[in-house]
């Protein structure tokens, strides 16, 4: 029996401190690369949808602008007298605008009843939006002086929930 116990005796291996502490520095090391590209990964996948849902509302917001024009078809422009939109006037039909009213865009005659005003439905602040029209020449158009041809110019700052750092700035120039 004493035989059998120093075989075992002889035979007990295991690791010494300094290859434990060897083989906890690699396992650490290994695990804060991955955890940092993890990181890396999901946050680069927060910003890029940040940036596609800022996108597509952009792209909402310039198509119905756009539709509206092209379906009213208006003779003259003018500015609002807020500056913050223009007024469509088109002889015969009821007068139409469309501006940015705080933090949102509104083009009448649509809405449920003739003539109502809706915003259209975004998430993002709009705050230094701007929707103005120009004479062919590059004055502004004004109640004095309405505009039968020149440029539009539609300049779209979105902010998502209010972040400098996550905003879009979108300018587009088109004439009529």
């Amino acid at each position: 029996m004493k035989e059998f116990a120093k075989r075992i005796r002889i035979r007990e291996q295991g690791f010494t401190l300094v290859e434990l502490i060897a083989a906890v520095t690699v396992f650490a090391m290994i695990a804060g690369i991955i955890s940092g590209l993890i990181t890396f990964g999901m946050r680069s996948y927060e910003r890029i949808s940040i940036q596609n849902e800022l996108r597509d509302e952009a792209d909402f917001i310039m198509s119905s602008i756009i539709t509206k024009l092209y379906t009213y078809a208006p003779d003259k422009v003018q500015n609002t007298s807020n500056g913050n939109g223009i007024e469509l006037i088109r002889s015969g039909v009821t007068q139409e605008t469309i501006e940015v009213v705080g933090n949102q865009i509104i083009i009448s005659g649509n809405g449920t009843g003739q003539g109502t005003n809706s915003p259209l439905e975004v998430r993002s602040e709009l705050g230094d939006s701007e929707i103005t029209a120009y004479t062919a020449d590059g004055r502004k158009c004004t109640i004095s002086s309405l505009c039968s041809s020149g440029t539009i110019e539609i300049k779209l700052v979105l902010k998502y929930e209010g972040s400098n750092e996550n905003k879009l700035e979108l300018r587009s120039q088109f004439g009529y």
